[in-house]
C-alpha cells in the first residue's frame, strides 16, 4: 500500500487538515511549535506505529490565560486518515478497489477502530461477512436462495461477495480486517538529534531487514523454525551492518550487534556496542554525540540498500540534518535524494534547513503556521493549474528559492536587469537596510509574460505583489503593466503598481548634477576635458536614458556599455542618502511599509 495523502482531524495544534498530498519527499516547515512533529505523529498513528493519549485530542476550544488544561473539553474525536494505493495483488487479497481510504479514529476518549471506506450494502445481511463462520454463511447462502461453486467456506464467502457486490449500497466507513491492517504500510523514523537515537537507527535499519525477511515465502513452518530463520538471516543484517559501519568510519575501532528475533513481538532487541580505537568497550551511549551521528549516517547508507528490496514504506525525518556538519549535510542530502527515487517510498521530512526546502519541488514544501486561534493551517504553494503547474520552474528563472517563496512577506517585480542591479545598492543607501532584511525579495520581470501569470498566482494564494516599473510603461498600452492586462491577471495600479520617472524612467529622477560627478569619476572624457552638467541637460526631452548612455560610450573610452552598467555604475557613486531622489526614496518607503504588515 502507497501512502497518497492524509487528512488529519483533532490531533494536538491539528483541528482540520484535508488531503495532504505525500510525495518523496514533502517537507514540513514553518515556525517551531506549528504543528509539525503533530503531523509526524498523526501518521505514526494512522499506521499503528503511535499510542494515543488524550493529551494528543485537541481542545474543543483555546484554553483562556489562566485555566486548568485538565477540565478543558476536547474535541469528540481524533482521526487520520490517509488514502492509499493498491497494488492488483493487493486489491485481490483485500478485495478492495486500487485506492481507498483507511482511518484510525478514536471518538470519546474510547480505543481506536480501523476503518476502510467502502461501499456498505444496504442490506444488513450482506455486512460483515469476513466474521461469518461456515454455518452462518451457509444458512444465509440458503436464505438468499444462492449456489456456491463449492461447499467450503472460500466457495460460499466468494459467491455472498459476488452478491454483495451487486446489491444496493452507500459508501460509509466500516472496521478493516486484520489482513488490511497487516497490509498497511511500516514506518522508518528517524532522529539523529540526540546519541541515544544512533542506537534507534540501528535497531530501525534491522527492523527494516526484518519486515522485509518476514514475509518471504521461503519461510514457512511453525513458529519456532521460523523464528529461528528469521533471527539467522538479521543476525546476517547485522553482520553486514557491522562491516558497512567498520569500512566507513575506520577509526571506530570494533562494533557488536547481537540482534534478538522474537515472532510475535518482531525485533525483539538488538545490542549495540562499540569499541575505541585502543581496543576498549564504550556503550554507544556513551562514544558522543558526533561519533553517533557518524554511525547514523552510516546506518541510513546502508538502510537505503535494505529498502530497495523492500515493500512499501514511509519514512519520516525530524530535522535530521540539525547540528550536522557541511559536509555530513551534504551527505545527508544525497543519501535522502537516493532513498526518495525509490516507487515505494513516501518521505516526510520535518526541517528548517533552507538547503532541503530549496532542493526540492514547491509544491512538495508544506508550510505550517498557526491561525488566530493557535490551530495549524497548512499552506503549499501550488495548484493543478498550467500556472501552478509550472511555478517551480518560473520561479527558478526568476532566480526565486523556495524558501523565499514562502516566507517573504513582499514580493517586488522590477523591469529589468538594470532595476534589478541598482535597486538593493539605492535601497540599501536610502534606508540603511537591506532588502533581505525588511522582507522584500525583489525579482526582474524582463518584460516576460510568464512573470506576470507568477505574481498573479502569489496573489491569489495571499502573498503581497508590488510592480515597481516606468511611468512610460504605465502609458505604452502594449507593455505588460497597463490597467487593462493587469486586471486580466487579478491585478491593479492602485493595489500593485509603483510609477518611476520624471517624466519616463528610472534615470530621469538623478539631477544632472549628479550625472555629471559620476561620469567624471568613472568615465573619463576622451579629451581630458570635465564633463558638464549643460552636456547632460540638453539631453532631457527626449529619450534620456538611450541618449545619455550614447553620450557616455563615444565620449569616453570606459564608457559604459549598456544601461545596466550606467545604472549600477551610478548607484554604486552615490554617497550620502540626500543624493537617492525624493520620489525613490518615497517608492523604497512604501516597500518597507507593505513588508511589515
Amino acid at each position: 500500500m502507497k501512502l497518497e495523502s492524509v487528512t488529519i482531524r483533532g490531533f494536538r495544534s491539528i483541528e482540520s487538515l484535508a488531503e495532504i498530498k505525500l510525495a518523496s519527499p514533502t517537507l514540513l516547515t514553518g515556525h517551531n511549535d506549528a504543528g509539525k512533529s503533530a503531523f509526524m505523529d498523526s501518521i505514526r498513528f494512522l499506521l499503528n506505529e503511535y499510542i494515543l493519549s488524550v493529551r494528543d485530542t485537541t481542545y474543543a476550544e483555546p484554553l483562556p490565560n489562566g485555566s486548568e488544561p485538565a477540565a478543558a473539553p476536547r474535541v469528540a474525536a481524533t482521526s487520520v486518515s490517509g488514502d492509499f494505493l493498491l497494488s492488483v495483488a493487493e486489491q485481490q487479497a483485500l478485495n478492495l478497489a486500487e485506492r481507498v481510504s483507511i482511518r484510525r479514529i478514536s471518538e470519546a476518549g474510547a480505543s481506536p477502530l480501523l476503518e476502510v471506506l467502502i461501499e456498505i450494502p444496504d442490506d444488513e445481511r450482506f455486512r460483515d461477512l469476513d466474521t461469518l463462520n461456515l454455518p452462518a454463511l451457509s444458512s444465509l447462502l440458503k436464505e438468499l436462495g444462492l449456489t456456491a461453486t463449492g461447499p467450503n467456506k472460500p466457495q460460499v464467502l466468494e459467491t455472498l461477495r459476488v452478491a454483495a457486490d451487486a446489491a444496493p449500497s452507500t459508501p460509509g466507513w466500516a472496521q478493516a480486517s486484520a489482513a488490511i491492517a497487516k497490509a498497511l504500510p511500516p514506518v522508518l523514523s528517524f532522529n539523529p538529534s540526540g546519541v541515544a537515537d544512533a542506537e534507534q537507527t540501528i535497531r530501525g535499519a534491522l527492523l527494516t531487514a526484518y519486515k522485509t525477511h518476514e514475509k518471504s515465502e521461503s519461510l514457512v513452518g511453525e513458529i519456532t523454525k521460523l523464528e529461528r530463520a528469521l533471527e539467522e538471516k538479521v543476525t546476517a543484517d547485522a553482520a553486514e551492518l557491522r562491516e558497512h559501519i567498520m569500512t566507513t568510519i575506520p577509526d571506530l575501532g570494533d562494533v557488536t550487534i547481537i540482534p534478538s528475533v522474537s515472532f510475535s513481538a518482531g525485533l525483539k532487541d538488538t545490542q549495540v556496542s562499540v569499541t575505541n580505537p585502543a581496543g576498549e568497550a564504550v556503550h554507544l551511549g556513551e562514544a558522543g554525540a558526533g561519533r553517533a551521528r557518524r554511525v547514523s549516517l552510516a546506518v541510513w547508507e546502508y538502510t537505503t540498500g535494505l529498502l530497495e528490496n523492500s515493500a512499501d514504506v514511509v519514512i519520516l525525518y525530524d530535522e535530521p540534518d540539525t547540528h550536522l556538519d557541511y559536509a555530513h549535510q551534504r551527505s545527508f542530502m544525497g543519501l535522502i535524494d537516493r532513498q526518495a527515487k525509490l516507487e515505494h517510498v513516501r518521505m516526510v521530512i520535518a526541517t528548517h534547513s533552507m538547503n532541503l526546502i530549496d532542493g526540492v519541488d514547491i509544491a512538495d514544501v508544506v508550510l505550517l503556521s498557526h491561525d488566530d486561534r493557535f490551530r495549524t493551517q497548512a499552506q503549499i504553494l501550488a495548484d493543478d493549474s498550467e500556472v501552478g503547474k509550472h511555478l517551480g520552474a518560473i520561479a527558478a528563472s526568476l532566480g526565486l528559492r523556495n524558501t523565499v517563496l514562502l516566507h517573504e512577506r513582499l514580493f517586488v517585480g522590477v523591469e529589468g536587469a538594470t532595476e534589478i542591479a541598482a535597486f538593493p545598492v539605492l535601497f540599501r543607501l536610502s534606508t540603511g537596510r537591506q532588502l533581505e532584511a525588511c522582507g522584500v525579495a525583489m525579482w526582474s520581470c524582463d518584460n516576460n509574460e510568464g512573470a506576470l501569470k507568477f505574481a498573479s498566482f502569489l496573489n491569489a494564494h495571499g502573498r503581497d505583489v508590488v510592480f515597481v516599473v516606468d511611468q512610460d510603461s504605465k502609458r505604452n498600452s502594449k507593455h505588460l503593466f497597463n490597467t487593462k492586462k493587469l486586471a486580466e491577471y487579478g491585478l491593479t495600479d492602485e493595489s500593485h503598481g509603483l510609477y518611476l520617472g520624471h517624466p519616463n524612467e528610472l534615470e530621469d529622477l538623478f539631477d544632472d548634477a549628479v550625472w555629471a560627478r559620476v561620469a567624471n569619476e568613472n568615465w573619463k572624457k576622451v579629451d581630458g576635458t570635465p564633463w558638464e552638467e549643460s552636456e547632460v541637460t540638453e539631453l532631457r526631452g527626449g529619450k534620456f536614458s538611450s541618449d545619455l548612455l550614447e553620450l557616455m560610450k563615444v565620449g569616453s573610452e570606459s564608457g559604459p556599455k549598456n544601461k545596466q552598467e550606467l545604472m549600477t555604475v551610478l548607484a554604486l557613486s552615490l554617497k550620502e542618502p540626500s543624493e537617492v531622489p525624493d520620489s525613490l526614496g518615497k517608492a523604497f518607503a512604501v516597500l518597507i511599509e507593505r513588508a511589515a504588515v
